[in-house]
């Protein structure tokens, strides 16, 4: 599932999985939390040659700083969850769980 691009009041909150099942844990546990499916993202490459996304991080509002960081989170596969919010505690609590299931941030946001 691919959302567009944030509106002015909603903050994306996105971290890279080095496992699919991981990723999926923690899309789980969000879920369990009372985020909706709507609400978040999975991409993932499971193997080979992944195109370049800069422009997919763009239009799903990642942050253009964080879309080099989390392309080399792809070379040997991985996922990316994205989660839209528009509170505050809601994004702190998305990171926590991201954070907790193992989610790997870009730098700047660690």
């Amino acid at each position: 599932m691919w959302n567009k691009q944030p509106g002015n009041s909603e903050v994306v909150v996105s971290a890279a999985f080095y496992d699919l099942f991981t990723a999926v844990s923690a899309i789980k546990a969000l879920n369990e939390m009372g985020f909706e499916d709507r609400d978040l993202d999975l991409i993932a490459f499971l193997a080979g040659c992944q195109p370049e996304l800069s422009c997919f991080f763009d239009e799903a509002g990642v942050p253009r700083e964080h879309a080099s960081y989390y392309q080399s989170c792809f070379e040997d596969g991985g996922a990316l969850v994205i989660v839209r919010t528009c509170q505050s505690r809601r994004k702190n609590a998305a990171r926590a769980v991201l954070r907790e299931r193992g989610g790997d941030f870009a730098p700047a946001i660690q």
